[in-house]
């Protein structure tokens, strides 16, 4: 399997912000959230998405990602863990695209056996079949599902029989929108479209891939959520950070 990165740090986003926990990020995505701005230049391309593009232009960063076995991937996992009892965030790109994987599902199943509390981050696009995999019942998903600020069809990103099998089935899942402070109306709009199909608790991040774009839309995004009823999810890798990757 092709590992962007995998790494010890604090959760910096969402419901269980500020926990300690080990990422592995996969490469691959079924989204190229253009509408997010980021822009990487590499081979002479201009490449624009989300703040994980290295981790969803497979083919232009292929050469920097690890090809590991199931228990390789583990044994790092044990590894990063020391002594500590830190949560695993399988993150991507998009994860759930190997949800099917045999080698996947033998990686998620040994995390579990060994106890760990596993925590997936998906834009909420795929539906997981949890009578087939029963083991992502004992699963957590923080369903980052894609508004329209991230230029992506809205038939692609929106699939609510998803959402409402994650909330029925999972151990915990919750929604992790993000947004930015010029285009809260439609936003809102689409939430509320969202609850009103798919019900779940609701975390609202303010759009940035640096502390200088954070800052431009986290005040509002507070606001925002203080009028709304919603919770909200500061980036805490990005304030301690700012850019850096595998933190």
């Amino acid at each position: 399997m092709q590992i962007v990165e995998s790494f010890l740090s604090i959760q910096g986003e969402g419901k269980y912000s500020g926990k300690l926990a080990i990422f592995i990020r996969f490469a691959g995505c079924n989204f190229n959230c253009s509408g997010f701005g980021v822009e990487i230049k590499k081979d002479g391309k201009i490449l624009k998405g989300c703040d994980t593009i290295r981790a969803v232009f497979t083919q232009e960063f292929k050469e920097k990602y690890k090809n590991l076995s199931t228990d390789e991937i583990f044994n790092q996992i044990i590894k990063l863990k020391n002594k500590f009892n830190p949560i695993v965030v399988i993150t991507g790109g998009e994860p759930l695209i190997y949800h099917q994987n045999s080698e996947f599902i033998a990686l998620i199943k040994s995390l579990l056996k060994a106890n760990f509390e596993i925590h997936f981050e998906s834009n909420g696009s795929i539906e997981i079949d949890f009578s087939k995999y029963p083991f992502y019942k004992e699963c957590i998903f923080a369903l980052s599902v894609k508004l329209e600020n991230s230029g992506v069809d809205r038939n692609k990103r929106l699939n609510f029989k998803a959402l409402k099998s994650f909330k029925n089935n999972a151990k915990d899942s919750f929604y992790k929108f993000v947004l930015d402070a010029n285009t809260l109306k439609n936003s809102l709009e689409e939430i509320l479209e969202i609850l009103k199909e798919a019900p779940n608790e609701v975390f609202c991040m303010p759009m940035g891939e640096n502390q200088i774009n954070l800052d431009k839309n986290a005040k509002k995004i507070a606001e925002f959520c203080i009028k709304n009823g919603y919770n909200y999810s500061d980036r805490i890798h990005i304030r301690l950070w700012n850019d850096k990757e595998s933190v």
